[in-house]
């Protein structure tokens, strides 16, 4: 049957069911969880929604959710309060359309805001402390920059939560031209450090000018050239023979909303914010018999140490799911360009 979900505001929101209680929730699911949440009285009005995603239902007896006869469709919706420096974790019934539990969660951190990533940027860019370190670079135009709010290791007390707030501290980069990736020239010994609770730089520490990669490493064909027209490589590669993949009876996989077969193995697919892609219920049919060979399967956290003792490196060990959300920087493949055929 279709959810009904009435929030406090009394406005009905109609949501189409779920096909099965481990699907993502759905753009609509994620709207309603945002807005029961938002019609609670007494949120505060610093309140920023994290990240919003299902919360699964437990194991059903013998793996097979046939057994039970009514799953609750609930969100688990992560907000922080920038005023408190609070964390608040709600479970909302999208099956009832009512909150379930709000509680919160002292001495933590939210993982990264995306519009505070963007706000960090434009922040950095604006400091007359780092606008001087780049003109001791021969950098003018900071409009080429590009900086990313790294995620900050821990360097000592001064990092507490309880006296420094969210500290990032963003790393800068130098396109030659818009539009750039910008990566293959990185500005070495320059490190900002931004206190994103109070939106402001606390430190720009300046290790010593190193010079900023002449070349662009650019592979696009449009980068190709300088504005100048001189050619930054010899020549385009003209000795890459083409590859065509075709299936002329189609795909030897079936897609079935989120569930996928292909040959004896079954599998459903997940998503989520946080940890990107999960898979569920992976099984293989054996002889006719289905049989279970993982309930679920995620990365549960990824970190890469950077092993340079440089000063915008040893601090680089960002968790990519906990900090970042590896769901959330994930891009959609282009067909032709990531998969081919």
């Amino acid at each position: 049957m279709t959810a009904q979900l009435v929030s406090d505001t009394g406005h009905d929101a109609p949501l189409p069911p779920a096909a099965h209680p481990l699907d993502p929730l759905s753009a609509e699911e994620i709207s309603a969880a945002a807005a029961i949440v938002r019609s609670q009285p007494g949120l505060p009005p610093a309140t920023r929604f994290v990240m919003i995603t299902l919360d699964e239902p437990p194991k059903p007896p013998g793996l097979d959710f046939a057994r039970v006869p009514a799953i609750d469709r609930v969100a688990l919706v992560i907000t922080y309060d920038k005023a408190e420096g609070l964390i608040h974790e709600s479970l909302v019934s999208l099956t009832a359309g009512r909150l379930l539990r709000r509680e919160p969660v002292p001495d933590r951190f939210p993982s990264y805001i995306t519009d505070d990533t963007s706000a960090v940027e434009d922040l950095v860019r604006q400091d007359p402390r780092w606008q001087a370190a780049m003109r001791e670079r021969g950098v003018t135009d900071f409009d080429l920059a590009m900086i990313d709010a790294w995620p900050s290791g821990y360097l000592g007390p001064a990092d507490h939560p309880a006296t420094s707030g969210r500290l990032c501290r963003p790393l800068t980069w130098m396109r030659s031209a818009p539009g750039e990736h910008g990566y293959a020239r990185p500005v070495e010994g320059l490190i900002v450090t931004v206190d994103m609770d109070a939106m402001t730089v606390t430190d720009v520490a300046d290790h010593g000018v190193v010079p900023i990669p002449a070349h662009p490493g650019n592979y696009a064909p449009e980068f190709m050239f300088d504005p100048q027209n001189r050619p930054a490589f010899t020549a385009l590669r003209d000795d890459v023979k083409p590859i065509e993949i075709t299936q002329p009876e189609g795909p030897s996989f079936t897609v079935d909303g989120w569930s996928v077969s292909w040959q004896k193995w079954q599998l459903r697919v997940g998503f989520n914010p946080r940890e990107g892609l999960v898979l569920h219920q992976v099984g293989y049919t054996d002889r006719g018999r289905l049989r279970p060979v993982l309930y679920r399967a995620s990365l549960s956290e990824m970190v890469v140490p950077y092993g340079d003792s440089a000063p915008t490196h040893w601090n680089k060990n960002v968790f990519d799911m906990g900090e970042v959300g590896m769901g959330l920087m994930s891009n959609s493949l282009t067909l032709g360009c990531d998969c081919l055929g």
